[in-house]
């Protein structure tokens, strides 16, 4: 072969080259891209079917203090904790109660007796009036609280940053910690990748921590061995979605859970084996990718939502 022919063939190769750079290029510039094959849609999942929704929004009480952090249910009276206040309503809106704190909370608890109010690291306890009865000792680097229920003498608080539950008795001294594993196989570790970690106790007095990261709700004895789980990895309106859900649980009078999730805003109840009973607020009654509000609820079923974005207490009653 001769230069010449040979100069020509590795002009037309280059061409080639180039105008293929350049069908790619235009074919993947900026506002011409093609579908991603592994992007999903959640706008489907948006619209649930009526015949899952069993509840109705009722009324709303607006909350015009500073941010909200947390809320609790107690004898009719809704207590609510936010940046460096405790406030007391009434389930009509009346204010009974408000004190400044010295600190942020992150979550509160209202027994017969006193409140348990968590901030990052730290217990305090309160009575009904909002005098300070206690200040239990720090958790220590990495604590962040998220949760306090309570069971007779124990106290029990979800710990997001160390992914651990952490049992006080009475008195304030730490009797025990676990981090969810388990010798069976079925145990896995608390997997937390947000400060999204909630616990509750039934009313058979039985420890109930999520596992956000695996969509999970699981039984626990207070030595830290796990009883029993259930979880739902769904798209659909029966499961969970996202990085870390169920952010928040309740439970009802028959063990029942609510639960409330991020991302796609959903209030859902779930029968005690995991079973969907009813969808109590759809997706398209919050913020799109909003937080995913509080919730608790009371002897009568009626369920309330803090709607962290709305900054208003949302009351839902069955249909």
């Amino acid at each position: 072969m001769n230069k010449k022919n040979l100069t020509v063939i590795v002009v037309l190769v280059i061409a080639v080259i180039l105008l293929i750079i350049v069908m790619d290029f235009s074919k993947n510039r900026p506002g011409k891209l093609g579908e991603n094959p592994y992007a999903y849609d959640v706008d489907e999942f948006v619209t649930v079917d009526p015949s899952w929704i069993h509840y109705k929004e009722t009324r709303n009480i607006p909350l015009k203090n500073r941010q909200c952090t947390g809320f609790d249910i107690f004898e009719n009276e809704i207590y609510i904790v936010g940046e460096q206040f405790l406030q007391v309503i009434t389930t009509d809106g009346r204010q009974k109660l408000f004190r400044e704190l010295e600190a942020i909370p992150t979550c509160i608890k209202a027994e017969h007796d006193k409140l348990y109010i968590g901030f990052e690291r730290f217990l305090q306890l309160f009575d009904h009036e909002g005098n300070k009865l206690a200040s239990w000792e720090e958790l220590g680097e990495k604590t962040v609280i998220t949760s306090v229920a309570v069971k007779g003498e124990y106290i029990y608080v979800a710990d997001a940053g160390n992914r651990r539950v952490v049992i006080y008795d009475s008195s304030g001294v730490v009797k025990h910690e676990f981090e969810g594993k388990s010798t069976s196989e079925a145990g896995h570790g608390f997997i937390v990748p947000s400060p999204n970690f909630d616990l509750v106790v039934n009313n058979y007095g039985e420890l109930w921590v999520v596992n956000p990261g695996k969509h999970a709700i699981e039984n626990y004895t207070d030595d830290g061995e796990m009883r029993g789980f259930w979880q739902g990895s769904s798209m659909s309106v029966e499961g969970f979605t996202g990085c870390c859900n169920p952010a928040e649980i309740a439970v009802m009078e028959d063990g029942s859970f609510v639960t409330s999730e991020k991302g796609l805003v959903r209030i859902k109840i779930y029968d005690p084996s995991g079973r969907l009973k009813s969808v109590v607020a759809p997706p398209d009654k919050f913020k799109e990718e909003g937080r995913a509000p509080e919730v608790d609820t009371d002897e009568t079923g009626i369920i309330y939502a803090l709607d962290f974005d709305k900054m208003m207490i949302r009351i839902f009653e069955p249909k």
